[in-house]
């Protein structure tokens, strides 16, 4: 079954060449010209554009794709249609059959490459893997959750755009550099339409990131290692990922097998999609799972700021080819990667050993470390504010069966209410999922104990405010701030922003030397966290033995 965008693709082309077989072969002939030229051009500033100006780690990265080269291809359309009636506004006189049959068959090649630009364009902004009864390729269970294709356009638009502008980068339309189109985005249909979109819950998670919230370091390679029908041989790739990439409030990365791919850059590049995983587990270890179903996803752990995931590829694809892989695509974002041969067993055994720190308690002033657990609180409060659903603009409320929780946004309030309210109305603190709770520090100034202004340590004030603060964990993984209570004199400020995590004490509220205010940091963590330490950039100043038990009420 084609469904309903396959017809519609189809009327539309038939459409546009019944037009210009109205209108004349040599206005035909105009036309199809404009749209190769606006095509080329859409594909030359795509990607530059893309992440030079539109991928800045928001919500609209999953349509930047999609949406600049859409408009690209319009604009420049547009341009080249009024160059064209502007410096040729005559027509050449021909015979009328040949008009017709001539402008019609013109018209279709026009209309098949500008709707397939369309598809494209639509094929990489965020929605439904399904679009009104059409799928293409997608992961499916009878291939044990591999990509594969589903439907077939009745009018394959996308795919002879692709081998258009491929051919074309190959030969008249050919870049001066070493690469072309066709080697750089092989499968780029296939991607449209509509593996780009095969995400968790059915295309509504994340399709894009940033590059700022991405880093992948090379492509690892061991002939003996066997992930495939007990054939030997296995490319890796190790990505480390920051929450800026993560789906809904920054709650999680998930990544399905149809959202990440290897290629070469051979005459006829060949795309390999991953078979297995390796991420981390709850307690420092880390484990091999298996693409083999569509419910499967590699995903970091709740709570955790940076997911840290290796995606094994088999390499039999690759035996007879000239080249070995060299590109890494995910998420819209492609990499050119380094080869390192490597043992993949020992390499993934070092990377499930948890990391511990320096357990040294001693004080760069002399003495001991302070202990700070005191300052270090398992709880989910906004107290001393009190507010119902109604009253909490211009935060964004999370209400789920556990009550109503603050999940977003930055919001002035008084302290207290005088306005009664139900117990379901009531906003019970910050939310976080099932698997986090929620770890309150005390950051003010003077009396706290973790002293992140450098008060009573002349080293600690020399580190500066332009570094970090984070949470250490028993394991050694930390964790930014991704919010604050700032309770000020007349009024309190509260702060939730699980997808951005404070990068800098600069970024935090700055507090009076006086210590009249209070601040609370507000740090999510997986449950049962052992909270052992506060870091302030590289160093530690302060331990405490604290576990995150709290519950989600306050």
């Amino acid at each position: 079954m084609n469904g309903l965008f396959s017809l519609l693709a189809v009327a539309f082309i038939l459409l546009i060449a019944y037009w210009w077989a109205n209108q004349g072969l040599f206005s035909a002939i105009l036309h199809c010209v404009c749209v190769i030229l606006a095509g080329a051009l859409a594909f030359a500033f795509w990607e530059p554009v893309v992440l030079g100006y539109t991928l800045k780690g928001s919500l609209f990265d999953n349509y930047s794709w999609g949406m600049v080269l859409g408009l690209l291809f319009f604009l420049f359309l547009v341009i080249f249609r009024i160059a064209s009636d502007i410096f040729i506004p005559f027509d050449i006189p021909l015979p009328s059959l040949a008009n017709t049959i001539g402008g019609g068959i013109v018209g279709f090649i026009a209309g098949v490459l500008t709707i397939g630009m369309a598809s494209i364009s639509c094929g990489f902004i965020q929605a439904p893997t399904e679009i009104m009864g059409f799928i293409g390729w997608a992961r499916s269970d009878k291939a044990t959750g591999a990509p594969t294709l589903l439907n077939s356009m009745l009018i394959p638009s996308a795919s002879i755009t692709e081998n258009f502008y491929g051919k074309a980068s190959r030969g008249s339309l050919a870049p001066t550099g070493k690469y072309s189109l066709a080697t750089l985005y092989p499968n780029l249909a296939d991607t449209a339409l509509s593996l780009h979109r095969d995400t968790f819950q059915g295309g509504d998670a994340r399709t894009s990131i940033a590059p700022k919230d991405l880093v992948v370091e090379k492509i690892w390679y061991d002939p003996n290692f066997v992930i495939q029908n007990g054939s030997p041989g296995a490319y890796a790739v190790k990505i480390s990922v920051e929450t800026g990439a993560y789906d809904g409030t920054g709650e999680q990365f998930i990544l399905s097998s149809a959202q990440a791919r290897i290629s070469n850059t051979d005459s006829r590049s060949i795309v390999v999609y991953p078979t297995k995983f390796h991420q981390p587990m709850a307690g420092g270890t880390a484990k091999i799972f298996t693409f083999d179903d569509t419910g499967n996803y590699a995903t970091s752990l709740p709570g955790e700021q940076t997911a840290d995931i290796v995606l094994l590829f088999p390499a039999g694809p690759f035996e007879n080819s000239s080249s070995k892989p060299n590109l890494f695509y995910i998420k819209g974002l492609r990499f050119l990667c380094a080869i390192e041969e490597v043992n993949l067993a020992t390499t993934l055994e070092t990377s499930e050993s948890s990391v511990t720190i320096e357990q040294d308690s001693s004080s760069p002033d002399g003495g001991y470390l302070p202990d700070i657990s005191n300052f270090v609180i398992a709880k989910n409060s906004i107290r001393p504010v009190m507010l119902n659903v109604n009253l909490a603009d211009p935060m964004t409320v999370a209400t789920k069966n556990s009550g109503n929780w603050l999940s977003g946004g930055i919001g002035v309030f008084q302290k207290g209410s005088s306005v009664s309210y139900s117990k379901t109305q009531k906003i019970s603190g910050f939310n976080h999922s099932d698997e986090t709770e929620v770890i309150m520090v005390d950051a003010s100034r003077i009396q706290n104990g973790i002293d992140m202004w450098g008060d009573r340590s002349k080293t600690f004030k020399e580190l500066g405010n332009d570094v970090s603060l984070e949470l250490v964990d028993s394991n050694g993984k930390f964790y930014k701030p991704v919010g604050y209570v700032w309770e000020r004199l007349n009024d309190i400020e509260l702060c939730i922003q699980p997808s951005k995590p404070f990068q800098k004490i600069s970024d935090l509220p700055s507090q009076p030397s006086s210590g009249e205010q209070r601040l609370q940091l507000i740090f999510i963590v997986p449950t049962n966290t052992i909270v052992v330490g506060i870091r302030k950039g590289k160093s530690l100043i302060g331990t405490c033995s604290v576990t995150a038990t709290a519950g989600r009420t306050d």
